[in-house]
């Protein structure tokens, strides 16, 4: 079985020129990008224009959450501060249409909490009783962005991020849980292998248990490096995959610290289209 295979721009955002990440990408065998959720920043006509240069694809935007973001200014959709929620709605309607405009189709959304209501930066492991009582305010919200983004063929996405993150989402549970109240035809589940590490007991029982919603999914390793390159069993990844007949998009979202990165890039992408084979 093979997959479609994409890798995230803000990888490289601070590295080098975007039209260097777009030729080493290309000459390395990607078809396709997740572009950086900045749609304050990003100039659509000259982006898109850039892409097709290479004849690259947009899978879809990466959400810049947390303090991940041009502003330093955290996106909070669990809080009771109201005009904090509008902002980030506007961001998110902001991203669906970049998505839209530059043709993809998934956009990815992480919750992140502010105090009193929970802190993010302690680590802190929560019930799912306290998780759910936190995640309720979101649920009509996100139904309305929902159908928001159902209006541009854009499918919103559930992330989990593990507790170093936010407490909050942690895991696919936590994940189909939202989707499945926000009940819309394009919401769904992105699952990402660095966060299932930490919080899974199985990712590949997890990646089973997730088929119905499972509609994107991020591969790095344990330690953010390209998957093969640290402890991560990939080979279990790809069956449970294979298990459930998954056909989309599979997004590298490593960490690259310089940019001597086109051997672990080449090597990193032949590892996972092999392990499709079988």
């Amino acid at each position: 079985m093979s997959w479609n295979y994409s890798i995230t721009l803000s990888t490289f955002k601070d590295l080098e020129p975007l039209d260097k990440s777009l030729e080493n990408l290309k000459s390395q065998g990607f078809d396709a990008v997740e572009v950086y959720g900045e749609p304050d920043i990003i100039d659509v006509k000259k982006f898109s224009n850039l892409l097709g240069s290479f004849s690259i694809k947009v899978s879809g935007v990466t959400g810049m959450w947390g303090l991940s973001n041009a502003s330093h200014k955290p996106r909070y959709l669990i809080t009771a501060d109201k005009e904090s929620v509008r902002s980030v709605q506007n961001y998110i309607k902001k991203c669906i249409i970049l998505c839209h405009t530059l043709g993809g189709k998934t956009f990815n959304i992480c919750l992140f909490s502010d105090v009193p209501l929970i802190s993010d930066g302690n680590h802190k492991v929560l019930s799912r009783d306290e998780k759910r009582k936190l995640v309720i305010s979101t649920i009509k919200p996100l139904r309305h962005l929902a159908k928001y983004a159902g209006n541009y063929g854009v499918e919103l996405l559930i992330e989990p991020l593990n507790r170093y993150s936010t407490p909050v989402c942690t895991n696919s549970e936590d994940a189909k849980y939202i989707a499945d109240r926000i009940n819309e035809e394009n919401v769904g589940v992105i699952l990402d292998t660095f966060h299932m590490n930490i919080e899974e007991d199985s990712i590949y029982d997890a990646i089973i248990n997730s088929e119905k919603v499972l509609k994107h999914v991020h591969i790095s390793d344990n330690n953010r490096k390209m998957p093969g390159f640290a402890h991560i069993n990939f080979e279990s990844v790809t069956k449970a995959l294979k298990k459930i007949k998954y056909s989309r998009y599979l997004t590298f979202e490593p960490t690259v610290q310089n940019t001597r990165y086109k051997d672990d890039i080449l090597i990193s992408l032949q590892y996972v289209k092999n392990l499709s084979k079988y």
